[in-house]
């Protein structure tokens, strides 16, 4: 059932909804306040217990929202329900979650990003931690980690400059473009790839940006626009399941017959140089434990640290 009609925009914003009542009024609020005011605004429930429809519902009268209510399905074929919604002629997109907020001018900064990139599939701004009343939290320690990017050159594992395009080897590795609210995306190349993949719980947004990053680089604009919140429902804290969806992009990106030959290459000299860094890091750090005494702790350093080294490609099995 969708509820309200977007009018001609350029820009559409995609926002799950998921038992998000305390947040989503404020959430958009700060996306109906763009400077960029073309927007297209789809939010999808997705089957949620709490009051967030009726919430929603309550701010139709701006006609660049619309609410659609669905079935429980998952945020990955949400995400994908929305991109099909879309005007046809709307150019960019963004997938918004649904209490995170957006600095005012994020879409038309952004937008002026593309503008300049014709050969970028999107843009990305640095986000920075909020907390459940909004307040800032962590003294710019998330900012900081989305800046601390790292790429293999010449065998090394190396700081990517701030500023500095992402491209497939550095997304294969990890992914420090998140949360998904703050990059926006060329709806030819979203579509291109056909959305998000359904098998993933909290990974899909990295594996769209690898598979998107094949398509050409995501821009950087190096200034903190979006507030990502984090709070106790926040799904990215099952550390168990984000090291399992984790090995499963590693294993399929490497293995996937989308890859150039190009791409392959890149691939392993990333996957090599990154193992091998792995393989340093851990036999220093069992060469300290060695020396004060912590002889257990220095052969299980060691062995963890002999694995990386033999760890030659992602595991096949690590992608079923």
């Amino acid at each position: 059932m969708a509820e309200g009609r977007a009018g001609e925009a350029t820009i559409g914003i995609v926002i799950p909804l998921y038992n998000g009542a305390r947040h989503i009024a404020d959430t958009l609020r700060s996306v109906l306040a763009q400077t960029h005011s073309a927007l297209e605004v789809i939010v999808l429930d997705d089957g949620s217990s709490d009051d967030g429809a009726e919430i929603v519902r309550s701010m139709l009268g701006d006609p660049r929202l619309t609410l659609v209510q669905k079935r429980n399905e998952g945020i990955a074929r949400t995400r994908n329900a929305g991109l099909a919604l879309l005007a046809a002629g709307t150019k960019h997109v963004i997938f918004l979650d649904h209490d995170d907020l957006i600095a005012p001018d994020l879409c038309a900064r952004l937008c002026d990003v593309l503008d300049r990139r014709p050969d970028a599939v999107g843009a990305f701004a640095i986000a920075d931690w909020i907390d459940a009343d909004s307040a800032p939290l962590g003294d710019g320690e998330f900012a900081r980690f989305m800046r601390q990017r790292e790429i293999v050159r010449d065998g090394r594992v190396v700081p990517v400059a701030p500023g500095e395009d992402a491209t497939l080897p550095e997304l294969f590795l990890a992914n420090h473009l998140y949360p998904p609210s703050g990059i926006l995306l060329r709806r030819g190349a979203i579509d291109a790839i056909g959305g998000f993949d359904p098998s993933y719980r909290v990974a899909d947004d990295w594996d769209a940006l690898v598979r998107l990053s094949r398509l050409g680089p995501i821009a950087a604009l190096d200034e903190i626009l979006v507030g990502y919140r984090r709070h106790g429902a926040n799904a990215s804290g099952d550390t168990a399941l984000n090291v399992r969806e984790s090995r499963a992009v590693w294993a399929r990106t490497y293995s996937s017959a989308d890859n150039s030959p190009a791409d392959r290459r890149a691939l392993q000299a990333a996957w090599r140089g990154m193992q091998r860094h792995k393989f340093r890091v851990k036999s220093e750090a069992a060469r300290r434990a060695l020396r004060s005494g912590r002889l257990l702790a220095a052969c299980r350093l060691q062995l963890d640290a002999l694995a990386h080294l033999a760890l030659i490609r992602p595991l096949r099995r690590w992608g079923r």
